[in-house]
């Protein structure tokens, strides 16, 4: 069988624990970026992973990075996003993230107009999982006025 790449930026919390699902399931191999040594340094290695020092400010390198990839997941802050999902596009590789911010989602969107790949924002909680269990409720009722989902502060 052949793994997929996926590359993922971020070795924070999030980010590792993405890893961690990614390689679990046995269908993917990861690349682990991130701009700091210390943090990829604290993630152990394991088979399938590999990490990657890399500022995603330099866009010709991650360019580079990604263009063996079959997608790459952003586990960053929403200031970030456009300049990952810039080198996304220029590398043809499918793009997600886990961003709440409307302005990021809109580079995004925008974007996605001329990618040939999959640009895929909003991925996390809210509003991604969160709507995915409000559909499920709603479901059970003949009528329904109105549901209110919140994760943590975000409603």
């Amino acid at each position: 069988m052949q793994h997929k790449q996926i590359a993922v930026v971020g070795a924070g919390k999030i980010g590792t624990m993405i890893s961690r699902f990614l390689l679990g399931c046995g269908d993917y191999r990861v690349t682990l970026i991130d701009a700091s040594d210390q943090q990829l340094s604290r993630i152990p290695n394991q088979p399938g992973l590999q990490k990657c020092l890399l500022d995603v400010a330099d866009h010709s390198r991650l360019v580079e990075v990604l263009s063996s990839h079959f997608a790459i997941l952003s586990a960053t802050p929403y200031f970030m996003t456009e300049k990952i999902a810039r080198a996304a596009v220029e590398a043809e590789v499918h793009y997600l993230d886990l961003t709440e911010d409307v302005a990021s989602t809109a580079c995004v969107k925008e974007l996605s107009a001329g990618a040939s790949t999959a640009m895929i924002p909003q991925c996390g909680l809210a509003p991604g999982f969160i709507s995915i269990v409000a559909n499920n409720l709603a479901r059970d009722f003949d009528d329904l006025e109105n549901i209110r989902m919140c994760v943590g502060a975000l409603p």
